[in-house]
C-alpha cells in the first residue's frame, strides 16, 4: 500500500486545532464518510487521495514570502521603532512549522525591497532572533571611513603595540 499516507493522525489533529472543524466537516470536505476520519484519527493511516482535502487545506495556512514580509512591516509600523523577532514568533507569523534558510533569505529581500533590513542574530537568551529596521536607519547613524581614517587607526594601533612592547621588555 504505497498509496497510503502515515501522517493521518497528525493532519486531522491539526484542522481541529486550526480550522475547529469536526470529523463530520472534514468527511464531508473529504467525500468520505464520518467513520472514515474517525479511523484516520485512530490508526493514524489513510489512502492518500482521500486525505488531500485536509493536506491542502494545511498547505494554505503557509503564508509566501511577500506577505510574511507585509506583516512584518506592518508590526513596525504599528510599534514605530525598529523591532525584534525571535525564530518561534517568525515560523508562527508564516503559518509554518519551521522555516528553511532560504525562506527567511527570502523574506529578507522581499523586506529589502520595501526598504527594510532584517538582520538575524541571537538574542540575550541564546534565541535565534530577527531585527527588523529601515534600511535609512543604516545610513543615519553611521560614519563613512575614508582612506584617511583606516591609516591613522592603523597608525594608532601600531604605536599601541609598540608601547606594550617597550613595556614587557622593560
Amino acid at each position: 500500500m504505497s498509496n497510503v499516507n502515515a501522517k493521518a493522525r497528525q493532519i486531522v489533529e491539526k484542522v481541529r486545532e486550526e480550522f475547529g472543524y469536526t470529523f463530520e466537516e472534514m468527511a464531508e470536505l473529504c467525500g468520505v464518510a464520518t467513520g472514515s476520519v474517525q479511523r484516520w484519527y485512530s490508526s493514524g493511516r489513510a489512502k492518500a487521495d482521500k486525505i488531500k482535502a485536509l493536506e491542502e487545506l494545511l498547505a494554505n495556512t503557509n503564508l509566501p514570502e511577500h506577505k510574511i514580509a507585509e506583516n512584518l512591516i506592518k508590526i513596525y509600523w504599528h510599534i514605530k521603532w525598529p523591532i525584534k523577532i525571535i525564530y518561534s514568533q517568525l515560523r508562527d507569523i508564516s503559518g509554518r512549522e519551521r522555516l528553511c534558510p532560504n525562506v527567511i533569505e527570502r523574506i529578507r529581500q522581499e523586506l529589502y525591497e520595501r526598504g527594510f533590513a532584517f538582520v538575524d542574530d541571537t538574542d540575550e537568551e541564546g534565541k535565534l532572533a530577527f531585527f527588523l529596521l529601515r534600511k535609512q536607519w543604516l545610513s543615519k547613524h553611521t560614519k563613512a571611513v575614508n582612506e584617511a581614517a583606516v591609516k591613522a587607526y592603523y597608525l594608532k594601533g601600531v604605536e599601541l603595540e609598540s608601547a606594550e612592547e617597550d613595556e614587557t621588555s622593560a
